[in-house]
């Protein structure tokens, strides 16, 4: 199965192509705020560039949140887009849950956190253990102060997986 992965959540606009669950390339490219400029011409570069036909693709994913918002409405309306004209499904996956998945070879606690500005940070709270990501608290926005506050109060150590996050 080739999935076309799509994710315009944060100020880098990114692009694959994973096939039976590996990437097998991808773009990233911090474009700013201008992913309405540069997603498809980045899509169209990644298929050119790996010999892929758009109707070779199976499914199309794309990052539905939390993030930007009108990076959000770019990345999703493109997918709802081409999987329209592609007649493939289209499916939404959380920026957060897609964070955790970077830390899915370890056995850990896992916190993925965005910031969401006003001393606020999106953030959701997952368990992983050889191999399977479980969600523990679901994507939510939550004071700076709070989390740390929350962090300090767990009993076992956290690995934080985060998009350029100082604070924590």
């Amino acid at each position: 199965m080739l999935t076309l992965a799509i994710d315009t959540a944060t100020k880098v606009c990114s692009v694959a192509l994973c096939r039976d669950g590996e990437i097998t390339a991808e773009y990233n490219i911090n474009m700013g705020m201008t992913h309405s400029e540069g997603l498809l011409p980045q899509l169209e570069q990644l298929l050119k560039r790996t010999n892929t036909k758009k109707q070779d693709i199976d499914l199309i994913a794309v990052s539905m949140g939390p993030g930007s918002f009108t990076g959000l409405r770019i990345g999703v309306s493109a997918a709802k887009g081409l999987a329209w004209t592609l007649d493939v499904p289209c499916c939404g996956v959380s920026t957060l849950e897609a964070m955790a998945q970077n830390a899915a070879h370890m056995d850990a606690l896992v916190i993925c956190a965005m910031d969401a500005r006003r001393s606020q940070v999106y953030n959701a709270l997952f368990y992983v253990n050889r191999g399977t990501v479980e969600r523990i608290r679901g994507d939510r926005a939550i004071a700076l102060s709070d989390l740390a506050q929350e962090l300090k109060d767990l009993e076992q150590q956290v690995l934080t997986a985060k998009e350029r996050l100082t604070a924590l």
